[in-house]
């Protein structure tokens, strides 16, 4: 059966198709529009949930606002898994949480996430048990966890591997680092290093392998590395291995092969063998010595102030000679200092060597790379709280605009620090533009006050007590203001003095001294009281002058006496205290040369100071006489920071017309300050068993200084004196001159070096003991 549509109902029907897909469009975009309503009130069609809120809880020391801004999950935006994760690792990496939890909660049109931490512990204090060697603050200096802090377990772990090798370091091996924390409050705690300090391990061998060129004797005097030696390595911890001076002794090694033209030179990593009980260490350094260079041609580049011709004569290195890099470092000093000198600080001076391996030549080049002159706008002084900007100022040797002087720059540094102030000092070119800078001088104040209570022992006074109250920078005007006291089983000291180092702001220095004394030889007394007046005037920057007056009595007292009441002291004593109390006024004057880089602990320069005494009754004195003391001194300085000094001194002193020479101005050479293992005035005249000095003295010194605790100023001495005085009959020479030699502690402090010295006698005489004599000073020798 067929159905026969009439053209009327064919027409209806595609209307009718018409209408129903409009009626599905319609419908779809219904939905749409729909499924953006319930996004919005919290269902999807994906099953996706919003999020409605967001909580933190469980922090109680970190802020809410601090997660939240770590987390990416916002409010409003659906729910991400993902996103969460991200989260969860971010609080993670915050390092205060010891755990992290996300949870949610249905709400409202979605979903809220919670957040819940648990912080870890806060850390409290840091401390160390059973650390006996090392000091608990080097321990903490060595860490990278602090106090104050949460808790970090892997940070602590890290941290107590660190201290056990250091310990290592230190050759402390066997060495264990437990760490323990101990709850103390709620969520907070502290953390104690438990340390089992194993046993020091000692160098017993130090090896050196592939030298020829240089012996194993050179190779060791130049390494600080030391082999342990029982007598000695207690006190300066030498013969200990320690990992950061073996590196430092590579470099060493290489530099004295460079010192020798070995430019080649190569030096491994030492070999380091450890008993098996871990107590003995053996090094041994390998070396691959190369070829010795020899100097073909010096070259200059860049210089156009200075001709090659003018630069070649300040040079150390010669055309022929073994190339040495320590010459070659002080050729690259000399140029810059020629430069320096016109002005041209930023002059950089850099040589180059282009050696040649088949004549064994090196062609040296400075390329010289010209900057100036540099002119000083301005002299900024920072740090200075205490002392007066006009006392450091009137020390510096450079003025505002003018064209700076590097060896004036060097010495205003040396004049600020021979000044004692100040702890640390600075001189530093702040460039501003081209050719254009500030000195800013910083310093750093250091006290100068001292109150200081003390005693000792000397071959001269026996036991000493000694009081001292100095103010070396008075209301910080640089003022020297200082009061003593010293008493002693045969000697008393009253002392007051005065110096003014600018009268009236101008270049000239003011002393004025005060004194009391009393002393107790073995047959007689000696008192002497008086004071002076000193002018001093710097010539230049090395030279001075100075003239001054003395007024002193004198008094010679308490002399043995025979049954008829006649003295029995020596003669010239007698003759003495026959005078009775006797008065020296005296004019004084002085000149000196003085280049010392540093007056209390000098490294390298020298002194030198010719003075005269002329002391007559035309001043009002009853004594009269003349004296004449020449005094040279030059200190060297030698390899890791050690110094030889050698000093003399030559003096003169002879009475006018029949008077005689007061017991008080004579030499008594003869104990610290002369020949050091000698009593007070042994080596000189004798009379009778009384020493009673020369008129003559002829003294020599040799020291040789070296650093101990560099970190304290401690340092070790080791010394010959020759020297002796010598009577009116007797002609001054070098026959019969007295020895002595010893060791010594030096430290520098701010009332100034403290020496404690030990003499021995190496040609004792009969009745002269020939034991090692101690003393004890405040002051340098020379």
């Amino acid at each position: 059966m067929s159905l026969v549509l009439i053209p009327e109902l064919k027409i209806h029907l595609q209307i009718a198709k018409k209408v129903i897909c409009l009626f599905f469009l319609g419908f779809l975009l219904l939905n749409l529009t729909g499924l953006r309503v319930n996004l919005a009130r919290g269902a999807t069609q994906e099953g996706e949930v919003l999020v409605k809120g967001i909580e933190v809880r469980g922090n109680k020391k970190i802020d809410t606002f601090a997660i939240l801004a770590k987390i990416k999950t916002k409010e409003q935006q659906p729910l991400n898994q993902q996103l969460l994760r991200e989260d969860l690792k971010a609080i993670y990496q915050m390092g205060f949480f010891e755990d992290v939890q996300i949870s949610t909660e249905e709400v409202e049109g979605g979903n809220k996430v919670i957040f819940t931490v648990e912080e870890k512990p806060f850390l409290v204090e840091i401390q160390f048990s059973g650390n006996k060697e090392i000091e608990a603050q080097t321990l903490k200096d060595k860490m990278t966890l602090k106090d104050q802090t949460f808790v970090d377990r892997q940070q602590i772990k890290e941290n107590a591997e660190k201290l056990r090798e250091y310990y290592e370091q230190e050759g402390y091996f066997e060495t264990r680092v437990t760490p323990v924390l101990k709850t103390v409050e709620e969520d907070k705690v502290t953390l104690t290093f438990h340390i089992t300090e194993g046993a020091q391990a000692q160098i017993k061998w130090i090896r050196f392998e592939g030298n020829q060129a240089l012996s194993a004797g050179e190779l060791k005097k130049a390494i600080e590395t030391r082999r342990y030696f029982w007598l000695t390595s207690w006190l300066t911890s030498s013969g200990i291995y320690k990992k950061e001076i073996l590196e430092q002794d590579v470099e060493r090694i290489k530099e004295l092969y460079l010192d020798h033209g070995y430019l080649q030179v190569q030096a491994g990593t030492p070999r380091v063998i450890l008993s098996h009980d871990k107590k003995w260490f053996e090094i041994t350094f390998p070396i691959v010595e190369g070829e010795q260079f020899r100097v073909k041609s010096i070259e200059f580049n860049g210089n156009t102030l200075f001709s090659a011709d003018e630069l070649r004569p300040r040079l150390q290195l010669k055309e022929g000679e073994i190339i040495q890099r320590s010459l070659l470092h002080e050729d690259v000093r000399a140029v810059t200092d020629e430069y320096g000198a016109k002005g041209y600080l930023f002059t950089q001076v850099i040589p180059r060597l282009n050696p040649d391996p088949f004549t064994r030549t090196v062609q040296v080049v400075f390329d010289v790379k010209e900057q100036g002159p540099v002119v000083v706008r301005r002299i900024n002084i920072l740090g200075n709280d205490k002392t007066r900007d006009k006392v450091i100022r009137r020390e510096i040797r450079v003025n505002e605009q003018e064209v700076i002087d590097t060896q004036a720059l060097r010495r205003s540094f040396q004049r600020i620090n021979n000044l004692n102030f100040f702890e640390t000092a600075e001189i530093v070119p702040q460039e501003l533009k081209v050719n254009l800078v500030d000195l800013q001088v910083r310093v750093k104040e250091k006290p100068t006050g001292t109150f200081s209570v003390g005693g000792g022992y000397s071959s001269v006074d026996r036991l000493v007590a000694l009081v001292e109250i100095t103010q070396g920078n008075l209301f910080g005007r640089g003022q020297l203001l200082r009061g003593r006291l010293e008493t002693g089983q045969r000697r008393t000291t009253y002392s007051l003095t005065f110096r003014e180092p600018y009268l009236l702001d101008y270049p000239v220095a003011g002393t004025v001294d005060l004194f009391d004394q009393e002393r107790n030889f073995n047959s007689y007394k000696e008192s002497r009281r008086g004071g002076g007046l000193i002018f001093s005037k710097e010539f230049n920057e090395y030279a001075s002058g100075s003239i001054g007056y003395t007024r002193e009595n004198l008094r010679i007292f308490d002399t043995p006496k025979d049954p008829s009441g006649q003295c029995t002291a020596a003669l010239l004593i007698c003759d003495q205290e026959l005078l009775g109390r006797t008065s020296t006024s005296s004019l004084s004057m002085s000149v000196a040369r003085d280049t010392r880089d540093f007056f209390f602990d000098p490294s390298r320069g020298a002194r030198n100071v010719i003075s005269y005494e002329h002391a007559g009754t035309f001043l009002g004195g009853t004594n009269e006489f003349y004296k004449v003391i020449l005094d040279s001194s030059r200190h060297f300085p030698l390899w890791f920071d050690t110094v030889l000094s050698v000093h003399g001194r030559l003096g003169y002193a002879y009475p006018f017309g029949d008077k005689k020479l007061p017991q008080g101005e004579r030499f008594y050479v003869g104990g610290l300050n002369s020949v050091r293992g000698f009593k007070f005035g042994e080596a000189g005249p004798i009379q009778n068993g009384d020493v009673i000095g020369g008129n003559k003295q002829l003294i020599f010194n040799l020291e040789y200084s070296f650093p101990i605790v560099t970190e304290a100023k401690i340092k070790g001495v080791v010394f010959f004196d020759a020297g002796r005085g010598f009577d009116n009959a007797e002609r001054i020479g070098l026959s019969g001159l007295r020895y002595g030699a010893g060791f010594g502690i030096r430290l520098l402090l701010p009332i100034g070096p403290i020496r404690l010295e030990w003499g021995k006698n190496i040609d004792p005489r009969p009745g002269e003991k020939s034991g090692f004599l101690p003393e004890f000073s405040i002051g340098t020798l020379f």
